[in-house]
């Protein structure tokens, strides 16, 4: 009989929400710079999440709830020899957005934005597009940090949240725990920043470590799939290729478009017309009566048809364009009376 339980447990989508925990004694403030690795390839039980992976959204935790600006950077390896110099960072997200408070994520936004400030002046912002963070034990580091634009009731500064250290004897030590993973990858603690812009003296008063991010990572476990063990970027991808076709043997030759013959319009003739004797059976050319015209086209001809009782043959006794009814009883008559003459 079949099991009410699975006999295996699911496979993991493609896509993926990495929630970092949220520590009940956060702390905060301007900003927090900290690393995400992926895996060794060969030193996981599953040794299909050691590959490339693409964050594809954030969010962080801020206890204030009202309007903020923040601006998020980030480069592919550590941080520790680059605090402070933004010119060797990616500004990779930006932007005004609404804080929602300590219990909940504040949503980087994803879509480019401009704003028009109270002085007039057209603020820019970046969306949050896709990063990799290549495979085997590969890092890149992020560095958060809300701005002076806003402040909260008082004056006192917009912060977003981080934690104290997983280990209470790493306080003051460049001494690193991994605050949250999952297979794929691993966020790890960093440097609490206390001003804006961040300062360049690392080792000054304007720094706490260690401090862990909190907040959340959107990512897509397999960017290069089929290759699910790909660590590089970008993802080696195959063109499509046709069968090839034959090449023609010379070039092809342009014929001319002609148009079509403009239809010309005749009118009705202006002169009387001459009537003419055609062949009927034995008769000569001058026993049937014909009717010859440089009128309109058949088709615009009304015709009266006489039979010839002795040959069976049928004579066209008058061919005039005629529309009006009056007309055609006029020619019926004047018909008559040259069939009537001839026969």
């Amino acid at each position: 009989p079949p099991s009410f339980a699975p006999s295996a447990s699911p496979s993991r989508g493609f896509d993926q929400v990495f929630d970092v925990r949220i520590d009940p004694r956060a702390t905060g403030s301007y900003g927090i710079v900290f690393n995400v690795r992926t895996p060794r390839c060969g030193h996981t039980a599953d040794q299909k999440t050691c590959g490339t992976i693409l964050l594809t959204g954030m969010s962080f935790v801020t206890s204030h709830e009202g309007w903020l600006e923040y601006m998020i950077y980030s480069r592919l390896g550590p941080f520790d020899k680059f605090v402070g110099r933004t010119s060797n960072w990616d500004l990779v997200a930006s932007g005004q957005t609404l804080g929602r408070g300590s219990k909940k994520y504040t949503r980087v936004l994803e879509e480019d934005i401009s704003i028009e400030d109270e002085s007039g002046t057209t603020l820019n912002y970046v969306g949050f597009k896709p990063l990799h963070v290549p495979g085997d034990r590969s890092q890149r580091s992020f560095y958060i940090s809300m701005t002076k634009r806003f402040r909260k009731n008082g004056g006192t500064p917009i912060t977003v949240s981080f934690s104290y250290p997983m280990v209470d004897e790493n306080e003051s030590e460049r001494e690193y725990e991994v605050v949250a993973s999952t297979p794929e990858l691993e966020v790890f603690e960093g440097d609490g920043v206390l001003d804006y812009p961040w300062p360049p003296q690392r080792d000054g008063p304007y720094y706490r470590r260690p401090r862990g991010f909190i907040g959340s990572f959107d990512y897509e476990r397999y960017p290069c799939h089929p290759l699910i063990n790909f660590t590089g970027w970008p993802c080696p991808y195959v063109s499509r290729t046709d069968r090839p076709t034959a090449k023609p043997t010379r070039r092809p030759t342009i014929r001319p478009v002609s148009k079509s013959p403009t239809k010309i319009a005749i009118n009705p003739p202006t002169v009387k017309p001459v009537l003419q004797i055609g062949q009927a059976g034995n008769r000569t050319e001058t026993d049937a009566p014909k009717l010859v015209s440089a009128g309109p086209k058949p088709e615009e001809i009304d015709s009266i048809e006489v039979e010839d009782e002795e040959t069976n043959g049928v004579f066209i006794c008058w061919n005039v364009p005629c529309r009006s009814g009056v007309c055609k009883v006029a020619i019926l008559l004047m018909m008559c009376f040259a069939c009537y003459n001839l026969y």
